[in-house]
């Protein structure tokens, strides 16, 4: 092998307003973007220091912090949803509330910016409504986050199979681009997914965090039989980690000893790494820092369960690691020539190559126009779904879904409303 490392019962409901359960597709308008997760009340707190000194930048542990706090309504999915919305898409967000005061704010609020509530589920007490605190530092970089995200793990298992068959197995249209969060526990996750990737949907995964991020692995699965199919298909087609994320999942894999397994051998074997490795021509068409710190290399091993990933590094960009197909375009275009690192030279009947690129951003802004980092990369996550909904390349939204991130970068709320002014580029 050439050298990767490079050397139930289900609850009664109680309505809200006009809304009593989760509705099929068929009882709604069809979307073509859908999007699954969390809806939560979000408190952003921003710390403030009494002292202008610039080396008081982190809020201090074990006391009280003066800080500026403000609230919103957010959640993964919800913001995913949100940007796709504001650019002009069709889209339904699949979630949930409790019977509580939050609730029906986040209910209300949510028909406020005009989106569909058909998909929102609302639950009875003990269920509690998502809330998410981040405490950010004076340079309103995330410092600390608590989420309280329980409630889409209440909602039954078969509950949520009867969703996925009636969403992508019924006699409706399917969406044309499937988002889920990892707010869902990893048996939703594995019902929502394989039954949107069977009815030809892009599938999506948003890994959230650190912690959340392996859910997207089947429970309970045996890599020496492989009886969930780990390596049978890919588990999404496109995932959107930062780097904690993606190195959550790859330490995951190698725990798991997803890397010894024949079936991976044989996928990396495919994709025609040279001998050599691959260090030098990933560090030119990265950069040399980015393959110091493992992230391609980390990302390549990725590949059978994550055919294409965007890995968003900040203000170095978003680096997209993906593994072509024996008929992709790439392997073909004198444009993309120097992206392709890795060609597939034993006729394999699916895997073409590999293909690696670095977006830079367009513009990296200034600490002075930051105003707030909660929600871009949900932003960015919803621009990229609706650039494939429009059945564009993923690498052909990049750059798109980077602007329309950077908006919401200097925006108060998670999702900039001047996302707006960008549906028009599609």
């Amino acid at each position: 092998m050439s050298d990767v490392s490079l050397s139930d019962s289900e609850p009664a409901l109680t309505p809200i307003a006009s809304v009593t359960s989760m509705k099929t597709t068929a009882d709604a308008d069809a979307a073509d973007i859908i999007v699954a997760g969390a809806l939560a009340v979000d408190f952003s707190c921003d710390y403030a220091p009494f002292t202008t000194s610039t080396s008081q930048i982190h809020p201090l542990p074990h006391t009280s912090n003066p800080a500026v706090i403000n609230q919103s309504l957010g959640g993964v999915a919800h913001n995913i949803a949100k940007a796709a919305h504001l650019l002009g898409a069709s889209v339904h967000l699949h979630s949930a509330v409790g019977n509580d005061f939050t609730g029906r704010a986040a209910i209300s609020q949510l028909e406020g910016e005009g989106m569909s509530v058909s998909g929102v589920r609302v639950l009875p007490p003990p269920a509690r409504t998502a809330q998410y605190v981040a405490v950010n530092d004076s340079k309103k970089d995330l410092a600390l986050a608590m989420a309280d995200m329980s409630i889409l793990e209440t909602i039954p298992q078969n509950t949520i199979n009867d969703l996925a068959t009636s969403l992508f197995g019924g006699p409706s249209i399917p969406p044309k681009v499937f988002v889920a969060d990892a707010n869902w526990s990893s048996a939703a996750l594995n019902a929502w997914l394989p039954a949107a990737r069977q009815a030809s949907t892009i599938t999506m995964f948003e890994p959230v965090s650190t912690a959340k991020a392996i859910r997207i692995f089947p429970p309970a699965a045996s890599p020496a039989s492989d009886p969930l199919g780990v390596f049978r298909h890919p588990l999404v087609d496109i995932i959107t980690p930062n780097n904690h994320e993606l190195i959550a999942l790859h330490d995951f894999a190698h725990q798991a000893s997803y890397f010894d397994h024949p079936a991976w051998f044989s996928i990396i074997d495919a994709i025609g790494i040279p001998p050599s490795g691959l260090r030098v021509p990933l560090a030119i068409t990265t950069t040399s820092n980015i393959v110091d710190q493992g992230i391609p290399q980390q990302a390549i091993k990725l590949l059978p369960f994550f055919p294409a990933i965007l890995a968003k590094l900040g203000p170095q960009g978003v680096l997209m690691v993906k593994l072509l197909e024996s008929s992709a375009p790439e392997l073909h275009s004198e444009a993309e020539r120097q992206y392709v690192l890795a060609r597939n030279s034993t006729g394999h009947a699916t895997i073409g190559g590999l293909y690696v690129r670095l977006f830079p951003p367009e513009r990296v802004l200034s600490p002075e126009e930051v105003v707030s980092v909660n929600g871009i990369g949900d932003t960015f996550c919803g621009a990229l779904a609706v650039g494939l909904a429009s059945q564009r390349r993923v690498q052909d939204v990049v750059n798109f879904a980077q602007r329309a991130a950077s908006l919401s970068l200097k925006s108060r709320e998670s999702v900039s409303p001047e996302l707006k002014g960008l549906g028009s580029e599609w």
